[in-house]
């Protein structure tokens, strides 16, 4: 009913900590695209609403090959919503699950586009603070595209934890500043991404920690697994780049994407 007549509801295709995606037609411009559906307990706050469309609005500005864009944000009936492009892949975290580890040639062209994407972002003045598996999309020709760029902090606030979870609630993906509550910037996102290159390179998240507190004590007690004992065609040269992006000091990790891209 709260589509009314600007959309057709075709099928679910999954739910997050923020809310449900859908596959929808929209009916004005015959075409289909990707409805996130925000859950009603995140807008029952004014304030959290407002901060949400400021946030969006910056992200859509966004236009990269590597970023999926945003359409509209919508709402109708007590239900808020964004529109945004459909990308007909699986995510990250799906992709691993499915087929287990990414082969190395594999994980640097997501490490290439990712840091692109962020580079070209963090340009326009937006963290996205959630870099995680399951906001990495792949595409049918192998591409990257990232989704909910900044959206993360507009709905959960300032507060402990800083947005970053994963669906399983484990924000094992979270640089240690955010899980402190501190400050975030651009290296932020540097940490989470080379977390997630952790991720598909080994199947497994660096630090599996079952609460925020584990994982930060994870983080700052101990380094990230050793890639070698597990992956023969990992360089040491690449490791060493990859431990780098997760030092728990931000001012040890490389200061740009640029230049993490550089590196790799």
């Amino acid at each position: 009913r709260a589509l009314g007549d600007d959309y057709e509801l075709l099928s679910s295709l999954g739910s997050g900590g923020f809310g449900r995606v859908y596959r929808v037609r929209d009916l004005h411009l015959e075409r289909e695209v990707a409805l996130k559906v925000l859950h009603p307990l995140l807008t029952r706050d004014t304030e959290v609403v407002e901060r949400f469309r400021r946030e969006a609005q910056l992200a859509a500005r966004l236009n990269h090959l590597n970023i999926v864009n945003i359409y509209d944000i919508g709402g109708r009936a007590g239900l808020i919503w964004y529109t945004m492009e459909l990308i007909n892949g699986p995510s990250v975290a799906q992709l691993v699950e499915r087929d287990g580890p990414m082969p190395l040639d594999r994980t640097l062209r997501l490490l290439r586009e990712a840091l692109s994407a962020l580079s070209h972002a963090h340009a326009s003045g937006l963290v996205h603070r959630d870099i995680k598996p399951e906001n990495m999309l792949i595409e049918r020709d192998g591409g990257l595209r990232i989704t909910d760029f900044g959206l993360a902090l507009a709905l959960r606030g300032q507060g402990k934890f800083g947005g970053a979870t994963s669906q399983s609630g484990t924000p094992q993906f979270a640089s240690p500043e955010q899980l402190l509550g501190e400050h975030v910037d651009p290296r932020s996102d540097l940490y989470s991404l080379a977390a997630v290159a952790y991720f598909v390179l080994l199947g497994a998240p660096p630090f599996r920690g079952a609460t925020p507190e584990q994982v930060l004590a994870l983080q700052t007690l101990n380094d990230p697994p050793p890639l070698a004992a597990a992956r023969d065609d990992v360089s040491e040269e690449l490791e060493q780049v990859l431990r780098r992006s997760m030092s728990p000091d931000p001012a040890e990790r490389f200061p740009s994407a640029a230049e993490f891209l550089q590196a790799i």
